[in-house]
């Protein structure tokens, strides 16, 4: 049995390769979206922080929402063009934050603008996990398309001795 790599996104990453690995991400107001092909069998993620740039010619594309999700689809859909293939996640866009993002306003924009991106390029929206005030431990595993997600810091319950022997 083969293990596959792990691989940390960080905020203004993205990992669009064919080589399987187990993504993961840690997300706030930030944004995750996973893009899996079922056909294939492979995928890709990002991790942005704004849903889109104050200023046209802004270069760093991993940063914003409309444009790292739209490099990612754009790379997968090098590799396979049929938008039917794949199915999307969008994990995140909490208020984390209570002081400057009254009412969630960042991870709401946030959530708002993968969505939109998904929706233009022909994506279907399979899960979604979004909002609420606590952030998000996200693992993807782009060989197989299994997500895991999970409030940060919770830790899985572990079963009493009783309940084992059950």
């Amino acid at each position: 049995m083969t293990t596959i790599p792990r691989k940390f996104l960080r905020p203004g990453e993205f990992y669009v390769l064919r080589r399987p690995v187990l993504a993961e991400t840690l997300v706030g107001s930030c944004v995750t979206v996973c893009l899996y092909n079922r056909k294939e069998g492979f995928g890709a993620m990002n991790h942005f922080l704004r849903d889109a740039p104050a200023h046209a010619g802004e270069t760093q594309i991993g940063e914003f929402g409309s444009t790292a999700t739209w490099h990612i689809i754009n790379a997968v859909m090098r590799i396979d063009g049929n938008p039917h293939h794949y199915w999307a996640g969008i994990f995140g866009g909490a208020a984390v934050l209570r002081a400057g993002a009254a009412g969630g306003g960042i991870g709401r924009a946030n959530v708002v603008v993968a969505a939109v991106v998904l929706q233009e390029a022909g994506f279907r929206v399979a899960r979604k996990e979004v909002g609420g005030t606590r952030g998000r431990r996200v693992n993807f595993n782009t060989q197989t398309g299994e997500i895991e997600c999970r409030f940060a810091g919770d830790i899985p319950r572990k079963r009493r001795p009783s309940e084992m022997a059950r």
